[in-house]
């Protein structure tokens, strides 16, 4: 490699730069007679720091950076890397953790940096990429595949950061820095469980290091389990709370044990069902000829007279303490190898490999069957031995608790990552680099039990009979016909009693549910093949100093590939798959693309001890980027580092980012989603003939379902997010009170060419309003919306903003002991998303309609509901920790900021008027106490209480999952732990 001319091309571009720097200075101090850097700096150590590949000797940066150590890691009791990274200030919004249940399940957690996304938070290990381990190849990583015993620290770099790393790095970077020279050999176990006897918890890991004249090896194994916490052990998560026409309650479904039938009027008269007031009356306003009905609990459902009408307010079913989780079963086991081995004087060989298995489920309440949709137009006909209306029902609600099992779904993933490469110095310079290459893969495989096959739930429900010659009940395609009998199949009963397991006609109808409800198989593989090289160094001296350059090249490829159960998947021409509508998934995923990258990173000091400027230096960098799929895009970064006196530092960058289109984004086949809407045709009088096709021009159309069919697509032709990111502060550290400092940093995002699925409403409104997206509906004879297609595209923009706001203080040790106190805030000042860039109507707030309600900062918009999750203002974590001699204490304090959650749930104060519902502060606190014995292999033992007054979550009656936020706050309650660590 040739150093020299790259170092005059550099030498030349800085030339104004350094004349500029040389008469500012002269004017102050004569600079141009300054004395060269002392000679013992240059022996300083230099390391790498995130947000930079430039190694350097201070550690304070024009970019802010978040440090969670070692000790901070073991002192939270967390037994996975998730738990304790998630308490972050920084990090809002949705990420998933194993609290989330339902639209969760795998164990995985990930990392939301200013709640913009997962996908728009980069993860490193030891600044490399490290593998994707989300379902649904959205490249998200799962922060809890990273063997948490090889962690010697985190680094948040809360700052765009494309220039430097590339995609992804919107939100800023999390860093893992593992541990590196470790000698000797070190075992722990960890036990935990709560206060209310669950959340079982047991973790074990041993490394062992060995060093020699020429190498280093660290080995080592972890394994860890989990058990689960139902939902209906908790007094927040045991009912489905909630809110409406501001009467607060306890809900449920119309999916009931004793069924929801719609027969005819006439017809339940006739056959003798007594209607009450609940079976409204045809009128005017209600031309319904139909009356709803459920079985009388405790009657066999043999006649019409054993229903009566049903009653929407007190027919309910409470979901939540049947089945449902508020932390999902995980177990985890995992080996790690890393070492290094000096070749030559100057060339090092390094590696490292890391494999980990999580296993994992998730459960929900059982099968909510819904004859109208769930499955293809399943009806109980009127032929059938167990209808005792004699006419067909189309429109039948079961919940099938008694009949089939709860839903689960079973998880088996690994990750498989190694790094291999060479590093080394060129002589006596300071020039060093380093070449590596890095494969990852992460298998996963599904299995889902608690659906039932829609044609042999058809032929179940069909037309039956008693068996003549056996005296059984068999299905049969031709009513009263033996002879057209359906093989394998047997009558179930959908309008009586759960099947009694202990008597034969029991056992028959439980045996055909077995039959059709099949075990279904899916698997998914990311793969992730990443070769860089970097180079970097001082080119120069300035009078203030060395001008350092970093470049480097990367290629990375990245694939994904699905293999779906045949039974997911939807038939040509159909709108569901042959289960369940939840349970469909399009089909398979096989997509790729690769990545060609350079980037140049430059820090160039232009004042040194000059008044007002002890120093002043500013970095710049750039990176090109050519993709596969889309092309190339440049970003690219500028930072300044100003100390006008010692105890002061004010930083501030400017960076573009972006974002590339996942697999997922790309590539993720087709599948059916029931999303709710409410059409701007009701009440339609025409003038709108293109998004009102087909309804009645007087006034009279009201949509007849709040829920329709909207197929999500994904677009192979999608482009990158493009942004930038701005940030600048302060870093004061008095030397008048040693040990203190505070840091402020106010941040702002920009982002454009937003990757998103529109609302299904949105498309309705903006086809109505503006003539737009009309082509993604259409209606039936009726008007009513049919069937949407809703495309993934580059819609909208976000603009979010707001500060962070740091203290620490380590007082002076004394006989008492050593005390340091440490407090970091984020406050969220502003979170406006337009999801149709320049059209104000498509601006996203968690309240529309309501004036005072712009943007999303202060909200809470679940997750589930294609929302962005716990947007609050404040979030902090303060943490106080001691130590004398071999004792050592901490006491954590996480705080989460009221949030206001969305008006259809909210308090009606007077008609016309929705307020929103304010959603209390969280609080938790957390407690260790720990103890070193030197006589007993220099052993210790570490005993904890998190969540120590046992606050419950605030309650959300929006919250998808268990009427909270299983996203923010613990849902587990006061947790007891212990761990033993010995040294040898």
């Amino acid at each position: 490699m040739s150093i020299q001319p790259l170092s005059q091309a550099v030498r030349r571009a800085l030339l104004p730069i350094s004349t500029a720097a040389l008469a500012l200075g002269a004017a102050g101090s004569a600079l141009a007679q300054a004395p060269a850097p002392k000679e013992e700096a240059t022996n300083l150590d230099r390391i790498q720091v995130t947000g930079s590949r430039i190694k350097r000797a201070d550690l304070e940066t024009s970019s802010p950076v978040f440090t969670i150590d070692r000790q901070n890691i073991e002192s939270s009791g967390a037994a996975t890397v998730g738990e304790f990274l998630q308490r972050t200030p920084a990090i809002a919004g949705a990420a998933t953790n194993p609290q989330v249940n339902n639209g969760g399940g795998a164990g995985a957690a990930t990392v939301d940096l200013r709640g913009l996304g997962v996908n728009r938070s980069l993860v490193l290990v030891d600044g490399k990429r490290w593998i994707g381990t989300i379902s649904n190849a959205n490249g998200a990583v799962d922060v809890n595949s990273i063997p948490m015993a090889l962690i010697e620290r985190v680094e948040v770099l809360k700052d765009g950061a494309s220039a430097i790393y590339g995609s992804d790095a919107i939100g800023g970077v999390v860093n893992f820095i593992l541990r590196k020279d470790f000698e000797g050999v070190e075992a722990s176990a960890f036990y935990g469980i709560s206060s209310r006897g669950d959340a079982d918890t047991q973790r074990f890991d041993a490394t062992f290091g060995l060093a020699g004249e020429k190498g280093h090896l660290m080995l080592g194994a972890s394994y860890d389990k989990e058990d689960s916490v139902s939902a209906a052990d908790r007094s927040y998560s045991s009912q489905p709370y909630q809110l409406y026409a501001g009467e607060k309650g306890i809900g449920g479904t119309s999916r009931i044990l004793t069924g929801r039938y719609v027969v005819p009027r006439d017809v339940a008269i006739a056959r003798g069902t007594i209607l009450d007031a609940n079976c409204a009356q045809p009128s005017a306003t209600n031309p319904n000829p139909n009356v709803v009905l459920t079985r009388i609990d405790g009657q066999p459902g043999t006649s019409a007279s054993n229903f009566r009408c049903f009653n929407g307010n007190t027919d309910t079913y409470n979901f939540q303490s049947d089945g449902n989780l508020n932390l999902t079963p995980q177990e985890r086991t995992s080996l790690f190898m890393s070492g290094n081995y000096q070749l030559t004087d100057n060339i090092e060989a390094f590696m490292l490999g890391s494999w980990m298995r999580t296993e994992s489920s998730f459960f929900i309440a059982p099968l909510p069957f819904d004859g109208r949709a769930d499955v293809d137009d399943v009806m109980i006909s009127k032929d059938s031995l167990y209808n005792p209306f004699g006419v067909d029902i189309t429109d039948a609600r079961l919940r099938l608790r008694d009949f089939i099992p709860t839903r689960t779904t079973r998880f088996e993933t690994e990750t498989y990552q190694i790094t291999a490469g060479l590093r080394g110095v060129f002589g006596d310079s300071t020039w060093s680099w380093d070449a590596s290459y890095g494969y990852g893969r992460t298998p996963q495989s599904s299995t889902v039990r608690g659906y039932l096959i829609g044609q042999g739930l058809n032929d179940a429900l069909g037309p039956s009979m008693i068996d003549p010659a056996t005296g059984n009940p068999i299905c049969v395609r031709t009513p009263g016909n033996a002879a057209t009998a359906i093989n394998d199949c047997i009558p179930v009963n959908f309008m009586g009693p759960a099947p009694d397991p202990n008597t034969p006609t029991g056992q028959a109808q439980l045996a055909a549910l077995e039959l059709i409800n099949p075990t279904i198989h899916s698997t998914s593989e990311n793969d992730l093949k990443v070769f860089n090289a970097n180079v970097t160094g001082d080119l120069f001296s300035l009078p203030a100093g060395a001008v350092s350059l970093a470049v480097g090249v990367e290629r990375r490829v990245e694939s994904a590939s699905s293999s779906a159960d045949f039974l997911t998947i939807i038939p040509p021409g159909k709108t569901v798959c042959r289960i369940t509508q939840e349970a469909c998934t399009g089909g398979d995923i096989d997509g790729k693309f690769d990545v060609n990258e350079i980037y140049a990173e430059a820090l160039i000091p232009l004042l040194a001890d000059a008044p007002f400027a002890e120093k002043l230096n500013v970095s710049l960098g750039t990176r090109y980027s050519d993709y596969s799929n889309f092309g190339a895009t440049t970003n690219s970064k500028i930072g300044v580092e100003w100390k006008p006196f010692s105890d002061l530092l004010v930083r501030a960058t400017y960076a573009d980012v972006f974002r590339a289109p996942t697999i997922g984004d790309l590539y993720s086949p087709t599948v059916p989603s029931a999303n709710t809407y409410a059409d701007p045709c009701n009440g339609y009088e025409g003038g709108n003939p293109a998004a009102c096709a087909g309804v009645p021009t007087d006034g009279s159309f009201q949509q007849s379902n709040n829920q329709v069919t909207s197929f999500q697509v994904s677009d192979p032709n999608l482009k990158p997010e493009e942004g930038d990111v701005l940030t600048y502060g302060f870093v004061y550290s008095p030397s008048w009170l040693e040990g203190f400092s505070v840091t402020a940093d106010y941040w702002r995002v920009k982002l454009d060419q937003f990757i998103v699925n529109l609302p299904e409403n949105m498309l309705l409104n903006q086809c109505f309003n503006f003539g737009r997206f009309c082509d993604t509906f259409i209606r039936d004879a009726n008007g009513d919306v049919a069937q949407m297609t809703n495309l993934i595209g580059n819609y909208g923009s976000m603009k979010t903003s707001g500060m962070d706001l740091g203290f620490r203080y380590q007082l002076p040790e004394g006989a008492w002991g050593k005390l340091v106190w440490n407090l970091d805030t984020t406050y969220l000042a502003q979170y406006d998303v337009q999801l149709v860039a320049g059209d104000p109507t498509s601006d996203v707030g968690a309240f529309p309609g309501i004036p005072q309600s712009t943007g999303l900062a202060g909200t809470f918009v679940d997750n589930a509901s294609s929302g962005f999750g716990n947007m609050a203002r404040w979030r902090a974590l303060n943490d106080l920790t001691w130590s004398r001699g071999n004792l050592s204490a901490s006491l954590t304090t996480r705080y989460v900021h009221h949030v206001y959650e969305a008006p259809d749930v909210a308090d009606v104060k007077d008609p016309g008027y929705v307020a929103k519902r304010r959603v209390p502060s969280y609080t938790q606190t957390d407690l260790q106490i720990g103890y070193r014995f030197e006589d007993l292999k220099n052993s210790s033992i570490q005993i904890g209480v998190r969540n120590l007054t046992d606050r419950q979550p605030p309650l959300i009656y929006s919250g998808f999952n268990a009427s909270t936020d299983m996203r923010t706050y613990d849902a587990i309650g006061r947790f007891y732990w212990m761990r033993w660590t010995a040294r040898f």
